[in-house]
């Protein structure tokens, strides 16, 4: 009981974000000024993997009904789409959710040199092909 206690008190006292994204897909909360990026969820049943009307309870997404209406199955799967189509529009719900700063403004990027190019010969005694 204490456990479910102190979650509910965590989750009470955190910005709920309400001001952010209203309009966009990634910004910064003008409340707490954190980094949110909006991210879109399915929930499919696992049994015949037909989509599920789904809602937020506490920050996590749950199946609206208890048991699948197509199969009656308990069981389900939460699934991350990038973009929301127009036939999973009736399905889908999103969530603002922190982002790691330094991934979305920094891309990572990697360079490499190939040694054995004529080109990096070359370079390495201009003198030499000069003469």
């Amino acid at each position: 009981m204490k456990n479910i206690l102190i979650t509910f008190i965590e989750k009470k006292n955190k910005c709920a974000h309400k001001n952010a994204l209203l309009y966009s897909d990634s910004g910064y909360c003008p409340d707490c000024g954190q980094y949110l990026v909006k991210n879109y969820y399915l929930v499919r049943c696992s049994r015949c993997d037909i989509k599920r009307e789904a809602k937020i309870v506490w920050g996590e997404v749950f199946p609206r009904d208890k048991y699948c209406s197509n199969c009656g199955a308990k069981e389900f799967y939460i699934e991350k789409i990038d973009k929301v189509n127009f036939v999973d529009a009736n399905y889908a719900v999103y969530l603002k959710e922190i982002a790691n700063e330094m991934q979305e403004l920094h891309p990572e990027v990697q360079i490499w040199v190939e040694t054995g190019d004529k080109c990096a010969k070359q370079l390495k005694n201009p003198i030499q092909n000069t003469i």
